[in-house]
């Protein structure tokens, strides 16, 4: 087994040997993905490893035996097996990193940036790290308060990112960025795009931000077409902590999202503050998934034509 760098977790002494159940998270709306699901439980089973899926989903594939709500998901399982595209990623990974669960992706997806592990190549890729033979990476995760009236009223996990911006209407609004209680900027925006080094080739690229090695411990802020010709991005180290103010947003409505998934209004004086979270998101992969072929393979990096 092939570990990645950094501080250990529970996700880095995953044993196969000692696995007892697997939860399963799918994306319903992806061509195939039943078949794909009943073909792993069943592979599941012959190897005696009990399978759970989020219930929501196993009404869908006519598995109702099987189900399980979040909480029972996270107390069993040893596993999670996120079967989708990225989006169902970050959901698996948002559920199981609070609890030292290691993630392992299949992609039934198309671009499948996070989800490494080929529908092809499902079963010979588990089988492989049920065997041993993976490496675990260690993902940085932020977590996100909403601050209102000196009152914690939210809060959210992203692997990806975290983004203040506008909704539907196009008026910029103006906001002030702080970085461990120092202004950075004060600025007119649709937004800012506060992402992991894992998000770094999401939302934040296409803001102008750069592509980041994953196991860098940093945090990325970008602002989403800021109004001056001076703001670019920073990349600060992950121990510092992000607050995004909102003095006056004019009357525009102004979310935060996380990982673009979950969401919460925005008022007047809302303070949202981002920073680390206490738990990292553990991610298995059955073969050396190098970021640098995914940047070339999938973004076109270097590529000359």
């Amino acid at each position: 087994m092939h570990g990645s760098p950094g501080q250990a977790g529970a996700g880095d002494g995953f044993d196969p040997k000692s696995l007892k159940c697997v939860g399963i998270l799918a994306a319903r709306h992806k061509r195939r993905v039943a078949d794909a699901v009943h073909n792993l439980v069943a592979w599941l089973n012959d190897r005696g490893t009990e399978a759970l899926i989020l219930a929501e989903q196993a009404r869908g594939f006519k598995l109702e035996k099987l189900s399980a709500a979040p909480e029972q998901l996270v107390e069993r399982a040893g596993l999670m097996v996120s079967m989708g595209g990225d989006g169902t990623f970050l959901k698996t990974a948002r559920l199981a990193a609070p609890h030292g669960i290691p993630v392992v992706g299949i992609n039934l997806g198309g671009f499948g940036f996070l989800a490494s592990v080929p529908r092809a190549e499902m079963l010979e890729g588990l089988a492989k790290i049920m065997e041993g033979r993976f490496r675990v990476q260690r993902r940085l995760m932020l977590r996100a308060t909403v601050w209102r009236e000196g009152r914690a009223v939210a809060s959210f996990s992203a692997l990806n990112d975290v983004v203040v911006g506008k909704g539907a209407f196009s008026r910029l609004f103006r906001l002030t960025t702080c970085v461990d209680g120092e202004r950075v900027s004060d600025l007119p925006a649709d937004g800012m795009i506060v992402a992991t080094p894992t998000g770094s080739t999401g939302y934040a690229l296409s803001a102008g931000g750069p592509a980041v090695d994953p196991e860098a411990r940093v945090i990325i802020v970008a602002p989403i077409c800021p109004h001056t010709l001076s703001a670019r991005t920073l990349v600060i180290p992950a121990k510092r902590v992000v607050d995004l103010s909102l003095p006056d947003p004019r009357g525009e409505e102004i979310f935060l999202t996380a990982d673009g998934q979950e969401g919460f209004s925005l008022v007047t004086g809302d303070r949202v503050e981002v920073r680390e979270a206490p738990f990292s998101a553990h991610l298995i992969s059955p073969v050396d998934d190098s970021f640098y072929a995914k940047l070339r393979g999938k973004l076109g990096w270097g590529s000359h034509r």
